[in-house]
């Protein structure tokens, strides 16, 4: 009792930016939870974790079915800014000096989509676009999402509990190449979010077991709400979700 303990973000505060980058403020962001110990006043009623019993964790059908579906962001088409050739920072306006490259002002909307793998063809959408994933009910599928965007996306499929199957690099077509590798050591259970990273294709394997209207959306919030999310069905068009959605 007394024990104080906090947990701070030693990273940056951009979401998954990459590094080197600047760390967030100790002083503001970079606090995210403090925990007081206080002394127990009635008799703990928990559970012992040596004594907890979890169930079994039973690995999905690794065959099932496959679905593509995309990462994307739409670039600035009106704002354009120079950028250092060697660092890729921003450093003045156009006309660009030498040194440095014309290049867009950052994504003004990170986009969700299909990749269809036969023709290397990747289609981003909109929330007002129809439904392009639509799920049998009870049916077990695996989502392979193709990440062609700059950022590592935390992808929340909504309904599902899913099992990551691995990652693997791919190539600017979009096409996955190289050896795959496995999921991270806090992945090997049931999970309903994982990062995709920048370059990479993401493999998780899900059963849709209630009939409905869904979303998917990438969880950084300003992504979600700039168009970075998507809804899904699952069964009969018309029955279980809307017919005019698809």
């Amino acid at each position: 009792p007394g024990t104080v303990i906090r947990m701070l973000n030693t990273a940056p505060d951009a979401p998954f930016g990459g590094f080197p980058d600047d760390p967030a403020d100790p002083g503001t962001t970079g606090q995210v939870m403090q925990f007081e110990v206080v002394p127990l006043i009635k008799p703990d009623p928990t559970t012992p974790p040596e004594q907890l019993i979890m169930n079994p964790v039973t690995p999905l059908v690794p065959n099932a079915p496959v679905r593509h579906v995309s990462l994307n962001e739409e670039e600035s088409a009106t704002e354009e800014v120079c950028f250092d050739d060697i660092t890729e920072e921003i450093v003045s306006g156009p006309p660009c000096d030498q040194g440095s490259t014309l290049g867009p002002f950052g994504p003004t909307a990170a986009l969700l989509g299909t990749f269809d793998p036969a023709t290397g063809t990747t289609t981003p959408l909109s929330w007002s676009d129809g439904i392009t994933e639509n799920t049998a009910l009870n049916s077990t599928e695996i989502w392979m999402i193709h990440n062609f965007t700059a950022d590592a996306h935390p992808i929340h499929i909504h309904l599902v509990q899913f099992q990551v199957i691995n990652r693997q690099l791919m190539d600017a077509s979009g096409m996955p190449t190289g050896m795959p590798y496995g999921p991270e050591p806090g992945e090997t259970g049931f999970k309903d979010t994982v990062i995709v990273y920048p370059g990479e294709v993401a493999r998780v394997i899900a059963t849709f077991d209630m009939a409905g209207l869904y979303v998917w959306h990438c969880h950084i919030v300003e992504h979600e709400d700039n168009e970075m999310m998507r809804p899904y069905c699952v069964g009969t068009p018309g029955v279980d979700c809307p017919a005019d959605l698809f």
